[in-house]
């Protein structure tokens, strides 16, 4: 859960190489999720990794969430056990060809607090991809909400939860657990009066916080929700992506869009169905040319912690009512191309020939 992160290259003939140092010389220290994405439509394939355990080093406080964290306020050298190779909070590594990779992470406004893993789906259907990151530690950890970043035609991610309306969440604050203080709990921080029942904010030493009076009874502890996971897809079949929650200690939340409520929106829906690879192509890049750009989506399976993407794979198209034409590049090198026009709303089946 801390240390290193590692690229084993295939090497073919059953080996690998490892060249993590060479491609990557410093990682996230607490990686939790990885995605793989073309953020700034270049073409070339980037990599995003959150990082949670850093989180989890020092009192985070609000105005912190969205920076890199103080090395001096960091576990000592010898723990990280990095070798100075470790960066602290999320990693954005955009491709520069080559097999150069630059970090980014804060110029392009992708750090963020108490992360678990990256899902990434069109969410305004604009043909660029943006991100979503499930947040949160659960008591007694303060509230941080769920995540929103829209990716600003490929030059930043701009955060959006508030707005959209993700957070706050309407089912914010439950019961958590339950205390018998004069019973078998009743030498707990809780009923001894030196913690409050209801924790917030793990950011204050109890003297900072004031004393509270020993508690006598059954005490019922409530504390803030958060969510581990999330995929992305379009759950009730308007056209625009909706999300799901996996969220801890409570039930999912689904969050319905009602962008295609709004007016008209332009995507296509891709299925692959392979035949020597994989059945879904898992593995496969699609390139969706329309409007004068070419968007790639990789077909990774991925989305949030321990997640798994849902098929089909979603493209938006912006202001184009149609796709010129779509190229899958399937696992092992095979190029198909499926011509267009292929005109918005579509579901295009590609079957591997």
């Amino acid at each position: 859960m801390q240390g290193h992160d590692e690229l084993w290259r295939n090497a073919g003939n059953g080996r690998f190489e490892r060249r993590s140092w060479e491609v990557f010389p410093a990682t996230p220290w607490g990686a939790m999720g990885v995605k793989a994405f073309d953020w700034n439509g270049d073409g070339r394939v980037d990599l995003l990794f959150t990082d949670m355990h850093t989180d989890m080093a020092a009192d985070l406080l609000p105005e912190n969430e969205r920076r890199k964290q103080d090395p001096e306020k960091m576990f000592p050298p010898r723990f990280l056990a990095t070798d100075g190779h470790h960066i602290l909070g999320n990693a954005l590594f955009t491709n520069r060809g080559a097999g150069k990779f630059d970090e980014v992470s804060e110029t392009s406004g992708v750090e963020t607090g108490w992360p678990w893993g990256p899902s990434v789906g069109d969410l305004n259907a604009d043909g660029w991809p943006d991100v979503f990151i499930s947040a949160g530690m659960n008591y007694p950890r303060r509230y941080k909400g769920n995540d929103i970043l829209l990716n600003d035609g490929g030059k930043r991610f701009v955060p959006a939860e508030y707005v959209l309306g993700v957070e706050p969440r309407r089912r914010l604050i439950r019961p958590w657990f339950e205390l018998e203080c004069d019973g078998a709990d009743v030498g707990q921080d809780i009923c001894k009066g030196e913690i409050a029942p209801v924790m917030s904010d793990n950011t204050q030493t109890p003297e900072q916080r004031g004393t509270v009076p020993a508690r006598h009874g059954h005490v019922t502890v409530w504390a803030a929700r958060a969510s581990r996971s999330a995929v992305v897809l379009d759950l009730d079949g308007d056209g625009d992506l909706d999300i799901v929650t996996n969220d801890y200690g409570d039930v999912p939340q689904v969050l319905i869009s009602d962008l295609a409520q709004r007016g008209a929106i332009n995507f296509l829906k891709i299925q692959l169905v392979g035949k020597s690879s994989n059945r879904d192509g898992l593995g496969a890049r699609i390139t969706v040319n329309a409007a004068g750009r070419a968007q790639v989506i990789v077909n990774d399976g991925k989305l949030g912690y321990l997640g798994q993407s849902a098929v089909p794979v979603y493209a938006g198209l912006g202001s184009a009512g149609q796709a010129n034409s779509i190229t899958v590049v399937w696992p092992g090198g095979q190029t198909q191309v499926v011509p267009g026009p292929l005109k918005s709303g579509a579901t295009v089946v590609v079957r591997q020939r």
